[in-house]
């Protein structure tokens, strides 16, 4: 079934773009009326080609959905890589001016939606990719001040990403901040979707960091022998280890309790 999208359907537009899904898909298919001229870009060859365009009288819709669109192009979106619909709506209202990219745009909600849509395997626009990878570069901390206060909801996403379009210098933040502050579930080996590298990757290191530090932070500190020596081995292991291990090992902060 095709729908007309609520928002992008203008009585005056000249080309229709046909947002198509997979036949398993759960969503009807959308399209949209807008102007041609706000998305002919040269540099863009993917999007809106008027050589693959054709008008609305050689294509067979419902008639009810063609009344009143005789001379409009039409162009159907088909990537190999399937466009969210989401992401195209946010693309929209950047170029009809609603909510233009900028650096206080919201990472999750308008930059990382453009980085997408705009990368070379969806509809290739270099500039504003390369604007969506600046603003994104800018969310993330990049000194150690910085990275002890953040706070990252989407961090696993953000680090897929990164690596995806090669966006290096927010990786190592990231890679810190998922390996020392979050509980990352592995997801399934088999899974093409990029965020199992992430979570392998920050379990790996995460691991490999534990069974670094904990043989040094679990063991009383070393003192030639004396009657407190043997106290403090006494209580070591009430007093430190059992509190820490109930408190998921944070060792460091009993120890400086005690």
């Amino acid at each position: 079934m095709i729908q007309r999208h609520p928002t992008y359907w203008f009585n005056d537009g000249d080309t229709i773009l046909h947002q198509k899904f997979l036949s398993n898909h759960d969503d009807n298919d959308i399209v949209y009326r807008i102007h041609h001229s706000k998305f002919s870009w040269p540099e863009s060859p993917k999007f809106l080609p008027s050589s693959s365009s054709r008008t609305m009288a050689e294509i067979d819709l419902d008639e009810e959905l063609l009344d009143g669109l005789n001379g409009c192009k039409y162009v159907v979106l088909e990537h190999e890589q399937a466009i969210d619909a989401n992401d195209l709506v946010v693309l929209l209202d950047h170029f009809y001016g609603k909510s233009v990219l900028c650096p206080e745009s919201d990472l999750t909600t308008r930059i990382v939606p453009i980085l997408r849509i705009t990368s070379p395997d969806q509809l290739n626009i270099p500039t504003l990719h390369e604007e969506a990878k600046n603003y994104f570069v800018r969310s993330f901390p990049n000194n150690a001040q910085e990275l002890a206060k953040f706070q990252g909801q989407c961090a696993e996403e953000a680090m897929a990403l990164a690596i995806q379009y090669d966006i290096r210098q927010p990786q190592k933040p990231l890679l810190y901040y998922l390996a020392t502050q979050t509980h990352l579930e592995l997801h399934d080996a088999d899974s093409q979707d990029s965020r199992t590298s992430v979570s392998t990757l920050s379990h790996t290191i995460s691991t490999h960091m534990i069974s670094l530090f904990t043989p040094l932070l679990f063991t009383p500190p070393p003192t030639s022998h004396m009657e407190c020596t043997d106290a403090l081995a006494e209580h070591w292991m009430p007093l430190v280890i059992a509190p820490a291990i109930e408190d998921s090992a944070m060792v460091l902060e009993r120890q400086g309790e005690i």
